[in-house]
């Protein structure tokens, strides 16, 4: 489905039982996108020109690890189809 997208953000660490905290994100992607959708990995909140790091396309089965503090936004879907799908969670 089109549409969708997250603006620029840092990802929060969390906490386990055992006093632990993450320090990196992974996304884990499900299913690709035929246009648009990707992750890009900013060097900065702000989206002046050059802050832009990679751009990493959504392919089903590709795994993406990043720490938290690293700015990142999600682009919108362009092309009907199956939506994007993935798996996100914490490393310790």
């Amino acid at each position: 489905e089109a549409g969708g997208g997250l603006p620029p953000h840092v990802d929060l660490s969390r906490t386990d039982a055992t006093g632990r905290t993450s320090t990196h994100t992974f996304i884990l992607y499900l299913s690709g996108c035929a246009e648009g959708g990707e992750t890009v990995l900013l060097e900065s909140l702000s989206l002046g020109k050059g802050s832009v790091r990679a751009a990493v396309t959504p392919v089903r089965g590709r795994l993406l690890l990043f720490p938290h503090a690293c700015p990142h936004l999600a682009r919108p879907v362009v092309a009907e189809g199956l939506p994007k799908l993935l798996l996100r969670g914490e490393m310790y």
